[in-house]
């Protein structure tokens, strides 16, 4: 079972700087087109650490909310699942949080213990090596009976059929600018049946 959870960065002021440690840029700030980037230090700076805070602002580390809940801590994040289409977990990177904050605003599906959530309503992640296990939005929320396999397509639940991604200009990252998904082959070959 899977829950919509949020993805926030707090920041905090480090004794030094260290190589890893996220920052927040604004790209296109005042713009319609602004948005956050997050960027990881990846040499040390000339600056010294007051001097580079003043310029870049303090480091954040990622935490994942429900309901004012801390979820998970940034040691606990995590992996990134990429759907049924593919059998392993990795870990999450730089390129799933930005993706997640430009697409999703920051949420983000975590998988809970179901029971917990049936039973005692709490939203306990279930971890894996001590990770929790992020996807995006949605990703699991469709459930369809066997009768209803053959049908479909569907409408995009990212882009809700427009085939748009962000911006007008960019294809949909989940149906690929096709404004529909088919869940599985089979839908393929009922189409084929039903124009024979």
């Amino acid at each position: 079972m899977h829950q919509t959870v949020e993805l926030v960065l707090k920041s905090y002021m480090p004794k030094q700087l260290e190589i890893g440690m996220w920052f927040i840029t604004k790209i296109n700030p005042g713009t319609r087109k602004e948005y956050t980037e997050v960027w990881a230090l990846d040499k040390f700076p000339r600056e010294t650490l007051e001097e580079f805070i003043v310029i870049h602002g303090a480091p954040v580390e990622p935490y994942l909310i429900y309901d004012e809940q801390v979820l998970a801590e940034p040691h606990e994040i995590g992996w990134w699942d990429e759907g049924d289409h593919i059998d392993e977990l990795r870990d999450v990177e730089l390129n799933d949080v930005n993706f997640l904050l430009t697409e999703w605003d920051g949420y983000v599906d975590v998988e809970i213990d179901e029971w917990d959530f049936a039973h005692e309503e709490e939203i306990n992640p279930i971890l894996y090596a001590g990770k929790i296990t992020m996807t995006i939005p949605g990703m699991y929320d469709e459930e369809y009976d066997d009768e209803d396999d053959d049908e479909g397509p569907w409408l995009c639940h990212h882009c809700n059929g427009s085939g748009y991604g962000s911006t007008p200009d960019t294809a949909c990252p989940v149906c690929k600018g096709e404004g529909e998904i088919y869940y599985d082959e089979e839908d393929d070959d009922s189409d084929m049946d039903d124009d024979s």
